[in-house]
């Protein structure tokens, strides 16, 4: 009896409780029925059977499943586990279900072995629809990944094109063709800027702006865009109601991912048109719902690839990667919304995006930094403000496209600049006599990173912080990410400027400091607490990472690696300050960063003819 008692615990741990069917065999008895549960009992028109009653003979099952399981048991190869050959009762047509075999075999003293077989039974339908969901969930969790990797890299080169043109714009003397190419690239790159926030917030790693804005404005924006890369063949037609001269409608959203959805829309339409044809843009809203949807003529969507629309990496073009209609979808699923598709070969596509009009967070507050315009960008290269005295400015990024491009937009704004690739360098060329007022330091560096260097700034003796210096770490990363680190270090005036940034950006982010300073000045800690960092969670010293994305592998968190003659300044007073360090040759780039995982996000409702 303990034999039989521990071969059921074993079984019932191995197969996670869900028995069907055990059977026990015996050369006394022979295979006899020990047990079948009430969801056997109903699946296949049994009477249930616990194993406290009497084992019963096999011809108490019906002669399919007896049938079933009798050829079942020549083929089990006495492992613990083995998949089975499906049963597809003639009584059930078109069911299948999956089966697996738990074995279990005992012997005790001189007694014949004991054997045990556990069958488990699985309606497809339903192991299919949860491998799917699984499939799906693992497909969106790479291109989370995927997207945080390409957007912060894409950022980067943004960051460094987009810099470097703005501060050659704010030069005298230029040619007016020149000036109109620079802020050609300065428009393409605020487009692209746009492009990777709707990236993160479709991978789910930046929440999306919800703002409230004019719908007949963004239709505009990106039926002009699209405009530009047709031919003759191609004609977009949005709908009276929301062309160009049209009375403003107000919706809330995420004005640059909704531009990007319809975008892709548009090209999508034109490439189920190759003989070209008239893409329609129609708003037909409700009360409480947007929805904009984009109609083509072209050759239609098959019900065999409709049924796959939307997943990623799945695609009807030999040149496609997948990733348009999904991200369009994981974008409405931000908003709340979904994507509709009516579909009817040779007939034709209408794909529609359908979101809330209004979303309690977004409502009042106006669209901030909009694709730029020209005029707005030769406005901001010409009114930026310099100030009356050129202060110091530190520039340390280990990116040379990146270092020198931010430094002409400083040098632009009048300030004094020294560049540094690393951040120990930096720390080396302080001097009490030739402060920096400013200082921009890459979050992403091999060696000592943004938060090291934060953390050695703010153990300096007090001496060194009169200068009111405003800290700014900058990264690819959104700032809410930063928020906790932030908030440990209240006694410097730190804030987090997100890649890739405008001259206009960066001139409203500095910003002066002096008020900021007195108030902090009063705050500050007792004395005997000074040049320490504040204690983060779990009573340690340093940053709190709960939040903030890991630095390089490579980073060396030290106790302190402040320079002698920083932590006696009274010797120090009257050295020559050193002069800035020139440029090395750009490091091995920062490890990635910490990548959260993607909640699975829900199909397109899918309309068929």
């Amino acid at each position: 009896m303990t034999g039989t008692l521990h071969a059921m615990q074993s079984l019932m741990a191995r197969s996670h409780a869900r028995a069907d069917l055990l059977l026990h065999f015996s050369e006394a008895t022979g295979f006899r029925l020990v047990s079948c549960n009430l969801v056997a009992a109903t699946l296949f028109q049994m009477r249930e059977h616990t194993s406290a009653l009497p084992a019963l003979g096999l011809n108490y099952l019906p002669v399919e499943m007896a049938s079933y399981l009798s050829e079942a048991i020549r083929q089990a190869d006495g492992s613990g586990q083995q998949v089975m050959p499906a049963f597809r009762p003639q009584s059930q047509p078109g069911k299948i279900y999956r089966s697996t075999l738990y074995f279990e075999e005992r012997k005790e003293g001189d007694e014949p072995p004991q054997k045990w077989f556990w069958f488990t039974f699985t309606d497809s339908a339903v192991v299919d629809e949860s491998d799917r969901a699984a499939l799906e969930s693992r497909k969106l969790e790479s291109i989370g990944e995927l997207a945080s990797g390409v957007a912060h890299d894409f950022n980067n080169l943004i960051m460094g094109i987009q810099a470097n043109a703005e501060a050659m714009l704010s030069s005298s003397g230029l040619r007016q063709t020149d000036r109109s190419c620079l802020v050609n690239i300065i428009r393409a790159c605020s487009s692209g800027s746009s492009l990777t926030r709707s990236l993160l917030g479709y991978a789910k790693r930046q929440p999306l702006t919800m703002t409230e804005f004019n719908l007949v404005e963004l239709i505009s924006d990106v039926a002009r865009i699209a405009g530009l890369s047709f031919g003759s063949q191609h004609r977009v037609a949005v709908a009276p109601i929301i062309a160009a001269d049209a009375s403003p409608v107000r919706v809330t959203g995420c004005y640059s991912s909704l531009s990007h959805c319809l975008l892709n829309l548009i090209k999508n339409a034109r490439e189920a048109m190759p003989d070209g044809g008239i893409i329609h843009i129609l708003w037909e809203p409700t009360a409480t719902h947007a929805r904009l949807s984009v109609k083509d003529t072209g050759v239609g969507i098959t019900p065999e690839d409709m049924a796959n629309i939307g997943q990623p990496f799945f695609s009807t073009k030999k040149q496609g990667t997948g990733l348009g209609l999904a991200m369009v979808q994981g974008i409405l699923s931000q908003h709340d919304g979904t994507v509709e598709i009516e579909s009817k070969v040779g007939s034709g596509t209408t794909v529609s995006l359908v979101w809330p009009r209004k979303m309690p967070a977004a409502v009042g507050v106006k669209r901030s930094d909009p694709r730029r315009s020209t005029d707005m960008i030769m406005a901001q290269a010409n009114t930026a403000p310099k100030p009356a005295e050129a202060h110091l400015a530190f520039v340390i990024d280990d990116d040379d496209l990146v270092r020198g491009g931010v430094a002409g937009l400083l040098e632009h704004l009048g300030y004094r600049v020294q560049s540094y690739s690393q951040a120990e360098e930096a720390l080396e060329a302080l001097s009490l006599k030739a402060l920096p007022r400013l200082i921009l330091v890459d979050f992403h560096m091999p060696g000592m990173d943004g938060s090291e260097f934060i953390r050695q700034w703010n153990q300096l003796p007090e001496t060194y912080k009169e200068a009111e210096t405003q800290i700014l770490l900058v990264s690819g990363h959104p700032p809410s990410k930063f928020q906790d680190f932030v908030n440990q270090y209240s006694t410097i005036n730190l804030g987090v400027l997100q890649k890739p940034f405008s001259l206009e950006t960066l001139r409203k982010k500095i910003v002066n400091t002096k008020a900021n300073r007195s108030i902090t000045m009063r705050l500050l800690p007792p004395s005997g607490s000074l040049g320490k960092p504040p204690a983060a969670p779990g009573g340690t010293l340093g940053t709190s990472t709960s939040q903030l994305p890991p630095p390089p592998s490579t980073s060396r968190v030290r106790e302190s690696i402040i320079p002698a003659r920083l932590q006696h300044p009274e010797q120090s007073a009257n050295a020559t300050p050193m002069p800035a360090a020139p440029p090395a040759a750009p490091p091995p780039g920062p490890a990635p960063g910490m990548i959260p995982k993607v909640v699975g996000q829900t199909r397109p409702r899918i309309i068929m003819p």
